[in-house]
């Protein structure tokens, strides 16, 4: 906007909030300068084995206690000072050069890399989760994130190291690394691939383009999250963060064709009998990680690409079955509440209860097959209590509401067959908002 100013006139600029501008240069700096430093001694690093010398010249030139502030930027409790520092931080370049630095890392094989470099690569993985988890907040955050965000290095990074089912993580041999204890290396190895996934689920949260779906939909990755899910060197807590990107790449209808294969299904089967016996995780856990397998069976057995083999169709039901049995969803979303767990999407929840709508205008629907029958009821019903879930917390029942979902939850009883139990369920849910929000007869055009 222009302004005509006359002699003497003066202009005050009030700033409505403040940024650390300082950190966030210094750590954009810092970025820079180690690519720089890296990049120089690229040669030197592609060399097999690697120099004492150079291994002391690596940990003495990259001080990554120098970016043990970033964290608290964007953990502030201050929402408007997160925003502006996100918002600083890409603008500035910081992503882009973050991106650029995680490229280089990468471009060693894993085996070859000394430990400061696998250090720096774990804690770039944890800066961009912490980024992403706050950039998600609001649609300005959003939109400048996602426009710099690949997901190339976050899931190269992921892969870095195989993680196969029952088997514990053992780093490959590495002279450089044999002077600290195994365990040190074993931390290293097991937080990288925790931050890659961590990083994963906030950024499934974004619009995704379809060829960056096919990232995170190919065999490759889907094995080692099936890995993941049995290996016993992660806790407890890692393994519904898997689940979670599961759940979250279930959203994108064209990853169901990959998550449908038998070998990925068998996975999941697997890795709920796993939490049954994993002496190092609670009932509620259990619970947690079961209700993320079952969002998971019901968004693909529900889906209209459905491929799922036949011979499954009974284990999905009964796994759904003894779920819907024992599950509380206050109980649930107690622990999530208490774990940092937050919703935004809900549309793909309303899709599954509202499957015998859709069915019946689709003729890929199997509904003839008493076994689907079945599959498909328990698919419905646990798209209803994920609903009854989301819709406990005063601020999913506001975002359900700002994006004019709420009317199909009104309609929602109307459409499933009659004195069923998700009908029951449906006007469950249907009442406790009642009891919790002020309803309005559904608009005539849902």
């Amino acid at each position: 906007q222009s302004y005509c100013l006359r002699n003497g006139d003066s202009i005050t600029v009030e700033y409505t909030s403040e940024a650390d501008v300082k950190e966030i240069s210094d750590t954009i700096g810092y970025l820079q300068d180690t690519y720089a430093f890296l990049e120089s001694l690229s040669p030197h690093l592609a060399l097999t084995p690697i120099s004492d010398s150079l291994d002391t010249l690596l940990r003495t030139e990259i001080d990554t206690t120098k970016l043990d502030a970033f964290p608290s930027l964007y953990h502030t409790s201050n929402p408007k000072r997160r925003t502006v520092n996100c918002l600083l931080f890409v603008e500035k370049g910081g992503l882009r050069a973050l991106q650029q630095l995680h490229s280089l890392l990468l471009v060693q094989p894993w085996k070859k890399t000394t430990l400061q470099t696998q250090l720096l690569e774990h804690i770039l993985n944890g800066i961009l989760w912490d980024l992403l988890s706050s950039g998600a907040d609001t649609s300005s955050e959003a939109a400048a994130v996602s426009k710099e965000l690949t997901l190339d290095n976050i899931v190269s990074s992921f892969l870095r190291v195989a993680v196969v089912p029952n088997t514990a993580v053992t780093p490959p041999p590495n002279r450089n690394m044999e002077r600290y204890q195994v365990q040190h290396q074993v931390m290293i190895v097991t937080e990288l691939v925790l931050n890659a996934l961590g990083t994963l689920t906030c950024a499934l949260e974004y619009d995704l383009k379809p060829e960056q779906i096919s990232i995170v939909t190919s065999s490759q990755f889907l094995e080692q999250v099936i890995g993941f899910l049995l290996c016993p060197s992660f806790l407890p807590i890692a393994q519904p963060m898997a689940m979670t990107v599961l759940v979250l790449l279930t959203y994108y209808k064209t990853a169901h064709n990959q998550l449908c294969k038998p070998s990925f299904i068998n996975g999941l089967i697997r890795s709920w009998r796993k939490a049954e016996t994993m002496e190092n995780i609670t009932k509620i856990e259990c619970t947690h990680f079961k209700y993320l397998v079952s969002v998971v069976i019901a968004q693909l057995c529900t889906s209209r690409q459905n491929l799922i083999s036949h011979p499954q169709f009974i284990q999905l039901a009964s796994l759904l079955s003894e779920f819907l049995s024992h599950a509380d969803y206050r109980e649930i979303r107690k622990w999530e509440n208490e774990n940092g767990y937050s919703w935004k999407k809900f549309r793909p929840y309303l899709q599954v209860a509202y499957f015998p709508y859709h069915a019946k205008r689709s003729v890929q629907a199997r509904g003839s097959d008493p076994l689907y029958g079945n599959l498909q009821m328990m698919c419905i019903e646990t798209g209803i209590f994920s609903l009854q879930l989301l819709m406990s917390v005063e601020k999913e029942r506001k975002m359900m509401a700002e994006q004019g979902l709420l009317d199909y939850i009104l309609c929602l009883p109307s459409v499933l067959p009659k004195n069923s139990s998700a009908q029951q369920r449906a006007k469950d849910l249907v009442a406790m908002l009642g009891k919790e929000m002020h309803l309005q007869p559904p608009s005539l055009n849902t």
